[in-house]
């Protein structure tokens, strides 16, 4: 699993291996795959972030990055270090797809697509709420397994 970093560190991590591999794929003319929709690559990667909540064990976190037209198919699990603890909440993808879901246990999978787009950059937000309401500070680690 990679380090685990902010929200906002994860995806420009991810934004840039997305160019990345965008370029390859512009660079091979075997390849063109720029433009299709729902545009994979048939490349798998993950990714860790800390999720620091706010009062009322609340987190929202949004970023705008350009993801180069991937369609991301995510399959994500949150770490809580408070044993019995539900989170409920929902991530999104300004280009559409996410998942809402309530009263997931800590190690409980995800499974959702986020769409991004060719032309612009993509909002990719995050909402996080605890039950029981943990303490303000409290981190939670998000983990996802990612194939584009």
């Amino acid at each position: 699993m990679v380090t685990t970093v902010s929200f906002t560190e994860a995806i420009a991590n991810i934004s840039d291996e997305l160019y990345a591999q965008a370029m390859a794929r512009m660079a091979d003319k075997r390849c063109q795959l720029l433009g299709v929709p729902g545009l994979h690559a048939n490349v798998r990667t993950n990714m860790a972030f800390e999720v620091k909540l706010g009062p009322g064990g609340l987190a929202n976190l949004a970023v705008k990055r350009y993801c180069s037209g991937f369609t991301l198919d995510c399959n994500a699990w949150i770490e809580c270090p408070i044993p019995g603890t539900l989170v409920s909440g929902y991530v999104q993808s300004s280009d559409g797809g996410g998942t809402e879901f309530a009263n997931v246990t800590p190690g409980q999978r995800l499974r959702f697509e986020l769409k991004t787009n060719l032309w612009a950059r993509t909002q990719l937000s995050l909402h996080l709420r605890t039950t029981p309401a943990l303490p303000e500070g409290t981190v939670l680690k998000v983990c996802m397994d990612i194939r584009y």
